[in-house]
């Protein structure tokens, strides 16, 4: 397993970020350290980096270098945002940092920044049309985007910092609606924003969007605190919006989800957002809090995406994580099982293709609470699919997965948790989990020695009872032994006695 430390020097800190990655395309983050620093501050009186400022980036990339050079770490990706390229110094800033701490970076042109957005939501969500946006502090970026590739894209030199500049007028609100006035015209001259698929889905990346995200969640009083893969409705959207936009700018900064020092900034990043609400965005965005960086580390480690596309971004997810937080389980084999088991009970448990994808996740993650204790583990598995970052499913697939996951016991499965998220999952859904959770244990068991020993499954339904008939590639007694062992729970759940041959 090698590492790879990313230096990242944007507009108001430096990051340090370590991933660890395998020779098989698997990567994730195992630290990061940021550094408050704005670097560009008052260049726009004379378009120069100060050498004060010159001097404490400098002085943040030693310590930097000294945690990389500490766990003897040779890759290293080092990039700038582009603000930095409008600096008249930006050569002589740059070399002095190559020579004193041995790190060059490179200047994300507008293009590469572009790539670098479009690849992050390309790895880590499961779409193939759609539109990004990303509102920063100089610019906005709009990426249009067609069965998985770039099909228009543009980068407005309009963000939260150079709106400031912009707007005189003395109420939040006034300055929010002059924002979106001002934004508007520059929407309309991208006649591609309106000629939209109606399957067309809308990502949101950056500090803007997860400070909405966040406010929508306590607003809503959303049971899950996950930020990645939040789906903002547009009525939680307005609401939030009118709620920013009806404050006085002291009462906004004392708001939970924004910063205190950059509250004027996010108001006039939402009056953007506002904007394109307004023009063309047509349904609920779901919020990333993937940017350029992991676009750029997911190029840089898995290819150009254009080359070879990754195309199951869930299959991947789960075996990343395997990778990294293996258990005792062939994660193939056990879905596999799975998917045959719930193909042959299909007339039993009458469930919709939709309910594949959260078997899926359970199948590969039902073990996934022994990191935490062999002891209920089958409990554990609930907070650690909630949190472990799966991408290519929605919140409401993790949330089921994990009730699956957790419920393998029939008895275990928690009514006041499912009350606490009644508001993501319904009442088909909580006939859908039991029976899937007894498909996983029932799969984990005929699965137990990782010998791949049962080779098929089929169904006969006889009266009150169901005989599933193994086809093996070896002995399997003790797979059977523990399967039989579920027979109490499917009586429960599905109402017919069981008999594995």
């Amino acid at each position: 397993m090698e590492k790879l430390a990313v230096f990242e020097m944007g507009i108001n800190d430096i990051k340090l970020t370590i991933f660890k990655y395998t020779t098989n395309g698997f990567f994730t983050i195992d630290e990061q350290i940021i550094e408050p620093i704005k670097i560009v501050q008052d260049m726009e009186r004379d378009g120069y980096i100060k050498p004060s400022r010159i001097q404490d980036t400098i002085s943040i990339l030693k310590n930097f270098r000294k945690i990389v050079d500490g766990q003897k770490i040779e890759n290293f990706i080092c990039f700038a945002d582009p603000i930095i390229a409008t600096a008249r110094n930006q050569i002589a800033f740059l070399d002095e940092v190559y020579k004193t701490v041995s790190l060059y970076f490179k200047v994300l042109s507008k293009e590469e920044q572009i790539s670098a957005l479009h690849s992050s939501v390309l790895y880590s969500f499961a779409m193939t049309r759609g539109i990004i946006i990303k509102v920063g502090d100089y610019s906005t970026q709009i990426i249009k985007f067609n069965r998985r590739v770039i099909s228009n894209s543009v980068s407005i030199p309009l963000g939260m910092v150079n709106l400031l500049e912009k707007v005189q007028e003395k109420s939040l609100t006034d300055r929010m609606d002059k924002v979106v006035e001002l934004f508007t015209k520059e929407i309309k001259k991208l006649s591609w924003a309106f000629d939209l698929d109606p399957e067309s889905e809308f990502i949101g990346i950056g500090e803007v969007f997860e400070a909405l995200g966040k406010l929508s969640r306590k607003s809503t009083r959303y049971p899950l605190d996950v930020a990645h893969n939040y789906e903002m409705s547009q009525e939680s959207f307005h609401n939030v919006y009118n709620l920013i936009r009806g404050l006085d700018l002291d009462k906004a900064k004392k708001l939970k989800g924004i910063s205190e020092k950059r509250a004027d900034l996010i108001a006039l990043g939402m009056a953007v957002v506002k904007a394109c609400y307004n023009e063309f965005i047509s349904g609920p965005v779901k919020i990333s809090t993937n940017g350029e960086m992991y676009g750029v580390v997911a190029k840089n480690l898995l290819g150009q995406t254009g080359e070879k596309p990754l195309l199951d971004i869930l299959g991947y997810s789960l075996s990343s994580i395997n990778e990294f937080y293996p258990t005792n389980i062939n994660v193939d084999s056990n879905y596999a099982l799975a998917v045959i088991l719930y193909k042959q009970l299909k007339v039993l448990h009458k469930l919709t293709r939709p309910y594949v994808k959260v078997l899926r996740i359970a199948a590969s993650m039902c073990m996934a609470g022994k990191r935490i204790s062999f002891e209920n583990y089958t409990k554990n598995n609930f907070p650690v699919i909630l949190n472990c970052g799966i991408y290519g499913a929605s919140q409401k697939e993790i949330v089921l997965a994990a009730f699956v996951a957790s419920s393998q016991n029939i008895d275990d499965f928690s009514l006041n948790d499912w009350v606490r998220y009644k508001d993501i999952v319904s009442e088909e859904d909580l006939d859908a989990v039991k029976k899937l959770a007894v498909i996983i244990k029932m799969a984990t068991m005929l699965n137990i020695t990782n010998a791949n020993s049962v080779k098929d499954i089929s169904c006969d339904i006889l009266g009150d009872t169901v005989i599933l008939k193994t086809e093996l590639e070896r002995d399997a007694t003790l797979e059977i032994s523990q399967a039989m062992s579920v027979a109490g729970d499917f009586r429960k759940v599905y109402g017919k006695n069981l008999q594995i041959l």
